[in-house]
């Protein structure tokens, strides 16, 4: 899959989370605890599975800092990570609670001015992960 192409599947499905964010927003992640590297419920300490956000603190303009999916308490499904200018930091898959196939992976927390050295600047931040096991 090229460059490009990896591109425009992350942000089609950018676009279909947003949109599934609106019928299910889930369960803040600072709500969760942390046993044995998972997520669980506090209250039942069962590994917690479903949709979590975090976001930031109002002093640092309380946007959404994290959208992702958890199953049985791991990260599954796709992530996104944003910086609290609301550009995206990270974006892409993971199976098993680590990161697969192709991210975006941006420092930089306000976006370049000029659309070319903004798709340059997509380009660049493009990281390869180990290819995401099959469903």
């Amino acid at each position: 899959m090229t460059a490009v192409a990896v591109r425009l599947t992350l942000v089609l499905l950018s676009v279909s989370l947003l949109f599934g964010c609106f019928e299910a927003a889930g369960r803040d992640l600072d709500e969760l605890v942390v046993r044995d590297s998972l997520y669980v419920d506090p209250e039942t300490l069962a590994p917690y599975s479903g949709r979590v956000f975090r976001v930031f603190p109002v002093v640092d303009g309380g946007g959404v800092q994290l959208e992702a999916t958890l199953r049985d308490g791991a990260w599954e499904g796709e992530m996104t990570v944003y910086h609290s200018t609301g550009r995206v930091r990270q974006q892409g898959s993971t199976a098993g609670g680590a990161k697969c196939g192709g991210w975006i992976e941006t420092e930089q927390p306000e976006a370049p001015e000029s659309v070319y050295d903004q798709i340059k600047d997509d380009l660049e931040s493009l990281v390869m992960y180990a290819p995401c096991p099959r469903r």
